[in-house]
């Protein structure tokens, strides 16, 4: 009888776990901001403080959307962690739209711009997020 009353406990309470269980993530880390957060930053961090008008920052917001759009198909979602495309690729797709940036602003602000966007990077390992 006391055998069948612990059996009975055991199964109650692995039943009681797989019920009450919480779903694992799978992914390692907090997850990437979303398109619209990204521009809100650039916005945040670059347009604000070079004082560009509404004109210039929609113009400089949808470049980097489109920017954002392309390296979100480069990455490589199959890995895990997901892997970033090679270097050369991510300073062309910059290189791209920073020119089109320089025929936005003026091109007293450009430097300064380029400081500014690398505060808009993702922080990596062993290169601490510019703030």
């Amino acid at each position: 009888m006391k055998l069948v009353n612990v059996v009975t406990v055991c199964l109650c309470l692995i039943f009681t776990n797989i019920c009450l269980a919480q779903p694992q993530s799978h992914s390692k880390g907090p997850k990437p901001p979303t398109l619209e957060q990204r521009l809100k930053m650039v916005s945040e961090k670059i347009c604000l403080p070079l004082k560009l008008d509404k004109n210039q920052t929609k113009k400089v917001g949808d470049v980097f959307k489109d920017f954002f759009t392309e390296m979100d198909k480069s990455i490589d979602l199959k890995t895990n962690p997901p892997r970033m495309p090679e270097k050369s690729k991510v300073e062309a797709l910059a290189k791209i739209r920073d020119n089109k940036i320089k025929k936005i602003i003026p091109e007293n602000l450009f430097d300064k711009y380029l400081e500014l966007e690398k505060t808009t990077r993702p922080p990596r390992e062993g290169n601490p997020h510019m703030n």
